[in-house]
């Protein structure tokens, strides 16, 4: 009957189980008021022959229970979880409380994938989560990240919500709108055995909007009198954000038992009927209190206990009294008495007091402790906040605020965090407090993209630092090294201190405590740096590298605190050292679950490969790092300021691409990414080098240098000394020499000598230049730096060509075409291309046949851990896909490269790139 109206919507959903049954997954979130048929959608499709389905319907006030969802919708498959690999099992057990561990939400992510993925090896799997606005975040959470990631596999993901909700970004959403005027008409004949005069059935459908819940409840409500335009219909109909009221008036109607009954049943959230009964017990109703609810249709008692609609239930709860819901949570508190329970007993217990209870607050506390170490961080922030809310104002309660503000942060609600700030009273805090309060809050704007959010945070970190100092000196040097890390982002648009100011801090704690472990080392390596310049630190710059490279050194460590090294070794041109940090700290933070951290390593990743211009790895990379960034839901800022423009620069193939490198900048400079903006300065350089565009590339370069007032973007040197030779400055290119000399010396690195070499070579008049384009050439190939290896290149063969030694210039001008290429930089690949065939020469292979050219970034990335000898299972768990899907793609890999088995896969892909 509800199903009137909802072929379109019924033949989608039915496509999507049907593709299931072919091997391939399907999503779909179905958006839509309440009332609006999504249930009954959801109903029609678990109604489907050969398919398993599991469901699960959020609960509003359980959204503060972690994984509390998820729980409930695999308690029927609990057995199929044993045969998860224990790694995986354990994440999940730990998750839903039947198991004490450290949380590891991506494990719980790929445990569900896994489970699921099982199941479907037996019968296709329908997952329907209804409202799911209600859900709580960690389930919701873990469901979107599965349903982000399959694609062959005989597995349906359906989410129901009254309204979008941020953990489902990025998910293909159905409309569910009112039903159209004909068939709205239809169904209210259904529902209504009188005859309805037309006049009051296109008034009753205008005013629900074709909302079939609210047609189907007005329908019965209306009496023969009214639906016949006898008597007048109520003005304004109980409709659309008064179908509440409409309920409550139900409600209202019941026997005072009843209703007593129905509130206890909606203020348990887990709608656990065992409790319902011994709390109405408790208040003396007798067993059959519930009756007229049942009769009214308002619960539905035969399997479990069932509201009608969420909104019965939010009538219910809604319309009662303050005293009357507080005397609710008493009772249930009271009947609340199994031992796995004590979340729910601590809940109902802070729901029934009316002011400060330190037994319920210290409660509260204990729960946010075990949330936390089930992963659940978000309930765990609940709980926490609910504590303070019953502490009395003072230092405790400040306190207490603050650690909820902390763990918010962690749960990523930097909102939530800043209201939680707000509420704090200065006076109830210590100095030290005080300026937790500053960092965290800067974390806070950090985490939200706010503006000058990357400028400003190091000055709150060196704050934290000096009112730390004194008591607590660890605690002081972890905000220092925050600060350094801040630095490394804000760069020059670093607000309210300065590097130097940052240094003296940092030098000063340690001439206190001493350099003692592997935090100091890192830490007074980037304060020399930052002190002495880059030359004399050396020394101190590497033990950086060591440190951090030391199996010693703890994970946690690394994870949180590489991009100083990271930072130091670029500057190094240390490219192997600088790789195996970024390398570890990817590891570390796959292993932890840090998504944010994850997240960024893989960006420094990319970064790096970029710059040695390995663009196919980096283009694997970038889509691991987008399906992270995907799953901790990046705002549209923070995606603008991650795209890459050193990739898209060398790429030089994106439709509009100034325009999208110009909207980097912009996004960059709003945040106060320094270090951002300057990468969308280089990444425009290099685009412009690529076109011969040196005015261009001289500009961005030039203030690039200009705003680098500690040296770490000493890499764009070489790139400024050429653009300052090919547009006649020749003052500006041998002073940027000088300073590249000074450094790469100072380092003593292959990469940095080969590019010194190739700097010395243009500022080199006549035929002396050539021994130094030669010295860079056989140096740069001891390197992995293949785009550094390319542009010499091309550029000592312009100057062969210059000098009409075509024979000589069409040698390393066809290197560079070919270089290019496989690279697929596909302006410089023209700009050598068009130089080579002004030799006489043309290519020895067409643009375009490598590997990186026919297969996809995931193809790419997928064939490149396959040549490497990672099983399915291993690629699956590094791109957070399941078996199925790698082999599906594995599949279309073979299919492009003409192969037709693994064993043959790395000789192909080491072809196909030799080819281009």
């Amino acid at each position: 009957m509800l199903l009137t109206g909802r072929a379109d919507e019924r033949r989608a959903l039915e496509a999507l189980v049907e593709r299931a049954r072919n091997g391939l997954a399907g999503v779909a979130v179905l958006l839509g008021e309440a009332g609006i048929g999504k249930t009954v959608l959801l109903d029609d499709a678990a109604s489907a022959e050969d398919v398993r389905v599991l469901r699960v319907t959020g609960v509003e006030a359980e959204a503060r229970f972690p994984y509390a969802a998820l729980h409930r919708l695999l308690v029927p498959v609990f057995s199929d979880a044993e045969s998860l690999p224990p790694r995986l099992r354990t994440a999940l057990f730990v998750a839903i409380g039947l198991a004490e561990g450290p949380a590891d939400p991506v494990a719980v992510g790929l445990a569900v994938l896994s489970l699921l993925d099982r199941m479907a090896d037996r019968a296709p799997v329908l997952a329907c989560v209804d409202d799911a606005q209600w859900v709580d975040i960690d389930s919701l959470a873990t469901l979107a990240f599965v349903a982000r990631r399959v694609h062959a596999e005989r597995i349906v993901l359906l989410f129901a919500s009254r309204a979008e909700v941020p953990e489902l970004a990025g998910l293909p959403v159905t409309e569910i709108a009112g039903l159209p005027e004909a068939d709205a008409l239809a169904l209210l004949g259904e529902v209504v055995a009188d005859p309805v005069d037309p006049q009051v059935a296109t008034r009753i459908v205008a005013a629900t909007g074709g909302n079939p819940l609210a047609l189907t409840d007005l329908g019965r409500e209306l009496s023969a009198a009214q639906l016949a335009g006898g008597l007048l219909t109520p003005d304004p109909l109980p409709i659309g954000g008064r179908l509440e009221r409409h309920y409550r008036a139900q409600v209202d109607a019941l026997p005072e038992a009843s209703r007593v009954w129905l509130l206890l049943a909606a203020a348990e959230p887990s709608g656990d009927l065992g409790y319902v009964t011994a709390a109405a017990t408790g208040l003396g109703l007798g067993p059959d209190a519930s009756g007229p609810a049942e009769s009214a249709r308002l619960i539905d008692l035969r399997d479990g206990l069932r509201f009608r609609h969420p909104l019965v239930r939010s009538a219910v709860y809604g319309g009662a009294t303050s005293v009357e819901r507080r005397a609710a949570h008493t009772a249930l508190a009271g009947a609340t008495d199994r031992p796995d329970d004590a979340d729910r007993l601590a809940w109902h217990r802070a729901a029934s007091v009316t002011g400060p209870d330190e037994d319920v607050a210290a409660g509260l506390e204990r729960s946010a402790e075990a949330a936390a170490r089930r992963g659940g961080v978000a309930a765990s922030a609940a709980f926490l906040a609910r504590a303070a809310d019953v502490t009395p104002a003072g230092p405790r309660r400040a306190r207490r605020l603050l650690v909820a503000a902390e763990s918010a942060l962690v749960a990523g609600t930097p909102i939530r965090v800043e209201t939680l700030l707000d509420a704090v009273a200065p006076t109830d805090l210590s100095p030290v407090d005080l300026a937790r309060v500053g960092a965290v809050r800067g974390a806070a704007r950090h985490a939200r993209g706010l503006e000058n959010a990357f400028a400003e945070r190091a000055r709150l970190e060196l704050a934290a630092a000096r009112a730390y100092r004194t008591e607590e000196p660890e605690r002081a040097r972890d905000a220092l090294l925050e600060a350094f890390e801040s630095l490394t982002s804000a760069d020059h648009l670093m607000a309210g201190t300065t590097p130097r100011e940052l240094a003296a801090e940092a030098l000063g704690l340690l001439a206190e405590t001493g350099v003692r472990g592997p935090a100091d080392v890192l830490l007074e390596g980037f304060a020399r740096f930052l002190t002495d310049g880059i030359e004399r630190a050396v020394p101190f710059l590497r033990r950086v590298g060591d440190v951090l490279l030391d199996p010693a050194t703890p994970d946690a460590l690394v994870r949180s605190r590489y991009t100083c090294g990271v930072t130091i070794h670029n500057m190094l041109w240390e490219e192997r050292i600088q790789s195996a940090i970024i390398r570890r700290a990817i590891e570390a933070s796959r292993a932890a679950g840090a998504l944010w951290e994850l997240n960024s390593a893989l960006f420094c990743e990319l970064m790096h490969e970029t710059n040695l211009g390995d663009l196919a790895n980096a283009d694997a990379v970038r889509l691991e790092s987008h399906q992270v960034r995907a799953s901790i839901q990046a705002t549209d800022e923070m995606w603008d300021l991650y795209l890459v423009p050193e990739l898209l620069g060398w790429h030089a193939d994106l439709p509009d691409l100034d325009q999208t490198l110009g909207t980097s900048l912009a996004s960059a400079t709003w945040l106060g990414s320094g270090a951002m903006v300057s990468s969308a300065r280089i990444g425009t350089a290099v685009l412009a080098l690529g076109r011969g565009d040196h005015e261009t590339a001289y500009t961005e370069t030039a203030g690039v240098i200009a705003d680098d007032t500690t040296g770490m973007h000493t890499r764009v040197l070489p790139l400024l000394v050429e653009s300052a030779v090919r547009t006649g400055r020749t003052e500006e290119a041998e002073r940027a020499f000088a300073t590249q000399e000074s450094r790469a010396k100072a380092a003593g690195s292959t990469w940095g000598l080969g590019l010194l070499a190739r700097s010395r070579a243009l500022l080199t008049p006549d035929d002396a230049a050539e021994e130094h384009y030669r010295e860079a050439l056989s140096v740069l190939a001891g390197t992995r730096a293949v785009s550094d290896l390319a542009r010499t290149h091309l550029l000592y063969g312009q100057w062969l060509r210059r000098r009409l030694r075509r024979r000589d210039a069409r040698e390393h001008l066809s290197a560079a075409v070919g270089l290019f290429e496989g690279m697929r930089a596909t302006a410089f690949a023209a700009r050598a291309a068009h130089e080579l065939a002004s030799t006489g020469g043309r290519r020895t292979a067409p643009r375009g046949t490598g590997a990186a050219y026919l297969l996809t970034p995931q193809e790419l990335a997928i064939a490149g851990l396959a040549a490497g000898g990672a099983t399915n299972a291993e690629i699956g768990a590094r791109l957070f896909l399941t078996a199925h899907t790698v082999a599906y793609h594995l599949r279309k890999v073979f299919q492009k490269l003409g192969v037709s088995s693994r064993r043959r896969l790395a000789e192909s892909l080491a072809s196909h790139d030799s080819e281009s």
